[in-house]
């Protein structure tokens, strides 16, 4: 759909909640409709958490900007920006939307991380699996005081159990009741007995590795729509992707298989999404060597700023340990001096002026060139954000209230209202600005594939429909046309420039 000027005003005014007089001057103008999302889509920021302890394992809190040096490849950085992160008191819940208005917009109001637990049953044994589950079942009992944390399931698909709650009981109950497929990878009937005998001997699948990889970037890309810090907690038996070449051979013939460059590219795209990875070993103690899968977890959570937990039986204290140490960090910005973007690996190194301090930090990140072409989060990326279990995307935030039918041949109608700072206008020749944007609503059934309603909106409007847009919302409307019955409604929204994503879950009954 494309909106012109008249179309797009009359629309706009149609739809229009909240106005205010224009008043600033056009330094101002820029400096207030910058989205921070877009900046670092469109830019090389590089953002580097670091949690910071003293000689007894405490969080050291009183540090300043300038008792930190960043160095990239030995060149010390200028740090462009900096702050300090810790738990407040509670994690207030933002203000409750009206019972008809949808929102992705956050939960919580939190001064330090999110928490993600993935329960991975498709790397792990059945027994040590079951333990991993009782182990978070009985931290989680205890009531513990957490940030606000999500629970996902990774099986025949990475499924979201519950989406991000301060509420133990909840995420209790979930994952109390969550039951995975039978053992898989289990040898012997004996193995299955204890968690404690035989476990750990699961093999390397295609579609394990295969499955792992797109779940990882996944989350990422996922979660790179949070602000701040992220910790990834992965209950799991081992990363299935070498970090080495597996040589083998069939037939007489030799096969070389290298992994490398796809757990680099997982790694990387943790840590542009500010997500420190934390595995906790789910076989607990065990007789059987996993070296490899260790050594690429150990590796995989160095990288990206976080710590491992092998051959401990105290599961739920590494879960305890996880949470408690990625909730107080530092975070420093700064744009790279070397402005050569060859591909090539760039290693991260900070120091901080004090003594007997361990850090845990991002080790670098790839250097590449910022672009905003990327079909593969325009279709891949987009679809996989709409799933029915997709956890809620943020990089787009936005309002929808939804319109059921009053006649038996009425559709339901979506109106969304888009945050106008989260999406990319242009400014053309022609003194207007220009917007993309795709609107799209999925409607799940308890059975079957979804029904789907898409389209986009491309706006090109004037300055004064510009500055009443970054003033209210972007509007959009979608209608789908619905049998009677229940269904879960995913809301998206996709800028078609910089094809940052925002989502959103929603429940109606047609009668």
């Amino acid at each position: 759909m494309q909106l012109s000027f008249g179309k797009y005003r009359a629309v706009l005014l149609a739809l229009l909640v909240a106005s205010h007089a224009y008043s600033q001057t056009p330094q101002q103008q820029e400096k207030t409709y910058q989205s921070k999302s877009i900046l670092r889509a469109t830019t090389r920021l590089v953002v580097v958490d670091a949690v910071v302890l003293d000689d007894k394992g405490q969080p050291i809190t009183d540090l300043k900007a300038d008792d930190f040096t960043v160095m990239e490849d030995g060149v010390p950085q200028k740090i462009s920006d900096f702050s300090f992160h810790h738990p407040m008191a509670t994690s207030a819940p933002v203000r409750q939307m009206a019972a008809n208005i949808i929102s992705n917009g956050p939960q919580f109001s939190s001064n330090s991380c999110l928490n993600i637990i993935l329960l991975d049953a498709i790397n792990t044994d059945f027994s040590s699996h079951a333990y991993a589950q009782d182990m978070l079942v009985k931290y989680l009992e205890t009531n513990p005081s957490i940030q606000p944390t999500a629970v996902f399931a990774l099986e025949g698909k990475l499924t979201m159990l519950h989406d991000f709650t301060t509420d133990t009981k909840a995420l209790r109950d979930v994952v109390a009741h969550f039951q995975f497929q039978g053992p898989t990878h289990i040898p012997d009937v004996y193995a299955a007995a204890s968690p404690f005998q035989r476990s750990g001997s699961f093999q390397i699948s295609a579609r394990g590795r295969q499955l792992t990889a797109q779940s990882m970037l996944f989350l990422a890309r996922s979660l790179a729509g949070y602000p701040g810090r992220k910790n990834l907690i992965w209950l799991s038996e081992g990363f299935p992707i070498n970090l080495f070449p597996e040589v083998g051979g069939a037939g007489g013939l030799m096969s070389f298989e290298d992994y490398s460059p796809l757990a680099e590219r997982i790694a990387d795209e943790l840590m542009n999404a500010q997500v420190a990875l934390y595995p906790i070993d789910a076989a607990g103690v065990s007789i059987n060597d996993r070296f490899p899968a260790h050594t690429a977890m150990e590796s995989m959570s160095e990288r990206t700023g976080g710590k491992t937990f092998f051959n401990r039986n105290d599961i739920d204290m590494g879960i305890r340990t996880s949470i408690d140490d990625g909730a107080t960090y530092y975070t420093l910005e700064y744009y790279p001096q070397n402005r050569v973007w060859d591909r090539k690996f760039r290693n991260i190194e900070l120091k901080v002026d004090r003594p007997n301090t361990k850090l845990g930090y991002r080790r670098g990140y790839f250097a590449i060139r910022p672009s905003l072409d990327g079909t593969e989060a325009a279709e891949t990326g987009f679809s996989r954000a709409l799933d029915r279990d997709a956890p809620t995307s943020t990089a787009i935030i936005f309002q929808a209230g939804v319109v059921l039918p009053k006649a038996p041949n009425d559709k339901v109608v979506v109106n969304f209202g888009i945050d106008p700072h989260d999406l990319s206008f242009t400014s053309e020749s022609d003194d207007q600005h220009h917007a993309s944007v795709s609107c799209v609503v999925w409607a799940y059934a308890s059975k079957g594939d979804p029904v789907r309603s898409e389209g986009e909106s491309n706006a090109t409007v004037k300055e004064a429909v510009y500055q009443q847009i970054m003033h209210s919302y972007f509007p959009c409307q979608r209608s789908i046309a619905l049998k009677r019955g229940h269904y879960i409604l995913r809301l998206g929204v996709l800028d078609n420039t910089t094809n940052l994503i925002g989502t959103s879950t929603t429940q109606i009954d047609i009668p």
